[in-house]
């Protein structure tokens, strides 16, 4: 009798088949090969949510100061571009002032006005997605950017407008 439940334990105790643990890898990598073409989606979709969000704030600021009254930045059409990182290049982010400013103000003073409600470091600000595309999608058809920019104009009035290059980024900030 004894001997029957000695037998008995010995089958039961064999562990995993070769073929058990060959169907759970292939499982495993039936699966891995359907959600990661998912998964690089939304990193690279939240790699452009962070750039529309990095430009909105520079955007953001600019308006601050242009409708504060101590600092006073001049009417005119100004560009905030950020910029893929190139080997050598210090700053990402640039900033084009009109040709003419009012005497005494330089760019460095309207820079100078954006580093004060952006921060110290807003010229290091670059791109995270290397797929933004002129007609904002990612199936090939667009032309490839190396950046995306806001257009602002200043009116008289200390109104500010602004218009996005490419225009999808005002889509990727709603999101």
């Amino acid at each position: 009798m004894f001997k029957f439940l000695k037998d008995r334990k010995k089958k039961d105790n064999k562990g995993f088949t070769l073929v058990e643990l060959v169907i759970v890898v292939a499982i495993l990598a039936i699966l891995v090969g359907i959600l990661a073409p998912q998964y690089t989606k939304y990193v690279e979709k939240s790699r452009k949510a962070a750039d529309a969000s990095n430009l909105e704030n520079l955007v953001t600021a600019f308006k601050t100061a242009a409708s504060d009254g101590d600092d006073q930045i001049p009417t005119g059409e100004y560009t905030i571009t950020i910029n893929l990182t190139a080997a050598g290049n210090k700053t990402s982010t640039t900033l084009s002032v009109p040709t003419t400013l009012p005497t005494g103000v330089t760019q460095d003073t309207i820079e100078g006005i954006i580093e004060s409600y952006a921060g110290k470091n807003w010229k290091n600000t670059k791109l995270k997605s290397k797929k933004w595309t002129d007609n904002g999608k990612t199936d090939g058809t667009g032309t490839l950017l190396t950046s995306i920019s806001a257009k602002l104009t200043v009116g008289i009035d200390g109104s500010v407008t602004v218009v996005y290059t490419p225009e999808s980024i005002k889509d990727q900030t709603n999101q």
